[in-house]
């Protein structure tokens, strides 16, 4: 085997193994899940006191 060619097939083969480390490692990333809704608040009275059940904890009282 000639210089050449053996230069040229070992480049070869470290292309291929590039693209399968590049292809294992793009499937084996776990699917990102979307953030849980926020959930926003312009009553602060519902951390600080009790509400009964079916009560409005914004109401002032």
């Amino acid at each position: 085997m000639s210089r050449g060619t053996r230069i040229a097939s070992t480049a070869g083969a470290v292309f291929v193994v590039a693209a399968v480390v590049i292809a294992v490692g793009a499937v084996a990333e776990p699917e990102q899940r979307p953030a849980p809704p926020r959930v926003y608040s312009s009553c602060l009275a519902a951390d600080t006191e009790p509400v009964p059940a079916g009560g409005d904890p914004c109401d002032g009282r």
